[in-house]
C-alpha cells in the first residue's frame, strides 16, 4: 500500500473516543472514508449499504453485545478484518484465524494492522479484483 492511497474502513466500536482515535489513524494513512458504528444492527447495515476495504471491530459492544454477526457478514463478502478489543475471553472458533489487536494499542501497531488487512484486500491471494 502507498501511503495517501484512499481506503474504506469501518470501525465498530462502542466507546467514542477509541473510535474516533482509530478514524485518526485511518485517515493520518490515506482513509477516505471511514464509517463507525456502536452497535451490531447499525454495522450490518453499515455493512449492506457500502463497500469496505478492511473493518476493525471491537469484540464486545455495550450491553455484553457480541460483534460476530457482523464479522461474519463481512467474511462471507471477502472484507479483511481485525479484532481490536481489550476483551480477554474466548473467541469464537469460527474468528481463532482473524488477527487481534489487544487494547491498549499504539497508532504504530494500529497502523500496521490497517496496513495489513488493506494491502491483503488489495492483492488477494490468487485473485484479481474486479474493476
Amino acid at each position: 500500500m502507498r501511503e495517501g492511497q484512499d481506503f474504506t474502513i469501518l470501525i465498530v466500536e462502542d466507546q467514542a473516543l477509541i473510535a474516533l482515535s482509530i478514524e485518526d489513524v485511518a485517515r493520518g494513512i490515506g482513509s477516505c472514508a471511514v464509517g463507525t458504528a456502536a452497535r451490531v444492527a447499525d454495522a450490518l447495515t453499515l455493512i449492506e449499504t457500502a463497500s469496505w476495504d478492511a473493518a476493525l471491530l471491537d469484540i464486545k459492544l455495550a450491553d455484553d453485545e457480541a460483534v460476530y454477526p457482523a464479522a461474519a457478514r463481512l467474511r462471507a463478502m471477502g472484507v479483511p478484518f481485525a479484532f481490536v478489543t481489550a476483551w480477554d475471553g474466548e473467541i469464537d472458533a469460527r474468528f481463532a484465524d482473524v488477527p487481534v489487536l489487544q487494547k491498549p494499542f499504539g497508532e504504530a501497531e494500529l497502523a500496521s494492522c490497517l496496513r495489513t488487512l488493506i494491502e491483503s484486500r488489495v492483492r488477494p491471494a490468487g485473485k484479481q479484483q474486479a474493476a
